[in-house]
């Protein structure tokens, strides 16, 4: 499941965003186990962390 975010367009990003944000909720609500949880968690980080990046790169910040 893991790859380098920085590779994906724009409309990737934010559609694996959301499909990994449904992941979530369905893996809560079907108890699918901690583990299967804490992977997308953390993906969904990579993915929210890629978006500010690119979002200050955007608007001229350095981070």
């Amino acid at each position: 499941m893991s790859g380098d975010v920085t590779k994906l367009d724009d409309d990737q990003l934010l559609a694996l965003l959301n499909e990994h944000r449904a992941l979530l909720g369905e893996s809560i609500a079907n108890d699918y186990g901690s583990g299967t949880v804490r992977s997308v968690t953390v993906r969904i980080a990579e993915f929210e962390a890629e978006i500010h990046r690119r979002g200050s790169t955007a608007h001229g910040s350095s981070a």
